[in-house]
């Protein structure tokens, strides 16, 4: 396996998606590439981390007339 269908299969491995035979290839390719051992850990990271961009929803305290007025100024194709 290369890197780049490392990271062609990199969802289906996160999800256990994998058939089998292709699972023990990545993990093979695993074994042998530190750069792809950081990519892997980097992603899964960043999921663990995406909730939490969203954890305080300030966007629930914006004023509606100011959203009115930002949808107003951006035009017609803003409404």
């Amino acid at each position: 396996m290369t890197c780049r269908e490392f990271a062609d299969f990199l969802l289906s491995y996160v999800d256990r998606d994998l058939a089998p035979a292709t699972r023990a290839e990545f993990d093979a390719h695993l074994a042998v590439c530190p750069d792809c051992v950081r990519y892997l850990q980097q992603y899964l990271d960043t999921i663990a981390a995406a909730p939490l961009a969203f954890a305080d929803d300030d966007f629930a305290e914006v004023p509606e007339a100011l959203v009115r007025a930002v949808l107003v100024s951006c035009g017609p194709r803003g409404r």
